[in-house]
């Protein structure tokens, strides 16, 4: 790593952060977060984030959404959203992977809210020891549903044997517990719908095997996870039946949509943070940069206030999907700008701008990608929404 390099991720929110309160973001969830993250630079992370996943369990920031009647911090969305976004400014590649964390525990919390001791459980378990879960579910794909999905749990004695793969898989070396969207199978074969496994992320039969060759989000941990007749208990599995299985997936894709396009724009914000002050100064691309980021920000904001006031799921749903989508439409001109901002010198010395610039278009590959919002838990989606492309 140059120097350049390791001079120009540093941000400098203090005079010119693109995203406000930069710190207190970070510190509100846990004391002296900020500090010890910004130590290093997100150039650094962007090669091994694993240190910011033992910081972030260091400090108890991986219970931000679980509920405080099960040991966690019981996040507002919006103060989450404010979360990652400052998380994707200083490191985005664990910002993209924590999404995966923090989204299944924010649906899994409304399960437990509802009376579901199984999903309290599991919450408190993860709690006491501030434990990651990695999420693995079907892969979004235009004209695929998301139903089709590659991985089986066959009914038994005392519960069931999943048997599948997931790939690519975020943190699957830093998980401490997986949870698998599957196809529920009778001893016979017979099909008896869908559901959610929790797994041992240290089970017998549980693999992990290299898959992500790109250098882009490269630190997020995204291998692929081979799963063999992993025996799970049967309160580890939650059928996708009934208005609480309805609810549960639906919430999953309105907090994952929060969560994922928050962690975009703060990768956007660490493009805007490494262009060095005297590039910025006078910079009508790195404002108009920044302006698109905030203003970005503030429709997303919008969408978690609506999860915040209870709003109806259907409402919550659209809106947090219109957010990303208008996310997804106007990244990658915003970072195309701050490009520009940075000029050819920086360009030529080092590939880290072009590599986070290029991040910004991947939003577009997380499901539901456009063409491919049919499914659990998007029939709430609006006619405009689900058929947007």
């Amino acid at each position: 790593m140059t120097a350049d390099a390791t001079r120009m991720t540093a941000p400098d929110s203090a005079r010119h952060g693109v995203l406000e309160d930069l710190p207190a973001r970070l510190d509100a969830m846990a004391d002296g977060l900020h500090a010890a993250l910004a130590a290093k630079p997100a150039v650094e992370y962007e090669q091994d984030a694993s240190p910011v996943f033992a910081l972030l369990k260091q400090a108890r920031a991986t219970t931000m959404l679980i509920p405080s009647a099960c040991g966690g911090q019981g996040a507002k969305a919006v103060d989450a959203v404010r979360f990652q976004a400052a998380l994707g400014v200083l490191a985005p590649s664990a910002a993209i992977a924590t999404t995966m964390h923090h989204y299944k525990i924010a649906a899994l919390g409304q399960v437990a809210a509802a009376g579901d001791e199984r999903a309290g459980a599991i919450l408190t378990e993860l709690a006491g020891d501030a434990q990651i879960i990695a999420s693995g579910g079907a892969e979004s794909m235009p004209g695929r549903d998301l139903r089709s999905l590659g991985s089986q749990a066959v009914r038994g004695a005392g519960g069931y044997r999943v048997t599948g793969l997931k790939r690519p898989c975020s943190l699957s070396t830093s998980m401490d517990m997986m949870s698998l969207m599957v196809e529920l199978r009778a001893p016979d074969g017979t099909p008896e719908g869908y559901a959610q496994a929790f797994v041992d992320a240290r089970a017998e039969g549980v693999a992990r095997e290299p898959f992500w060759h790109s250098p882009v989000f490269r630190a997020a941990e995204s291998h692929a996870v081979q799963l063999t007749d992993v025996r799970v208990p049967r309160e580890r599995v939650f059928p996708l039946i009934g208005e609480v299985g309805r609810r549960f997936a639906t919430d999953c894709y309105t907090w994952f949509q929060l969560l994922i396009s928050a962690s975009y724009l703060g990768v956007a914000g660490c493009l805007a943070e490494a262009t060095p002050g005297e590039r910025r100064a006078g910079s009508r691309a790195w404002t108009e940069a920044g302006a698109g980021i905030r203003r970005l920000e503030a429709e997303l904001l919008d969408a978690a206030r609506a999860v915040d006031e209870g709003a109806p799921a259907a409402k919550q749903l659209n809106l947090a999907m219109r957010a990303r989508d208008r996310i997804e439409d106007d990244l990658a001109g915003l970072g195309n700008l701050l490009l520009r901002a940075a000029g050819g010198g920086m360009f030529a010395r080092t590939c880290f701008f072009t590599m986070l610039a290029g991040a910004l278009n991947a939003i577009a590959f997380h499901p539901p990608q456009r063409g491919a919002r049919e499914g659990i838990g998007l029939e709430l989606l609006t006619p405009d929404v689900k058929g947007r492309d």
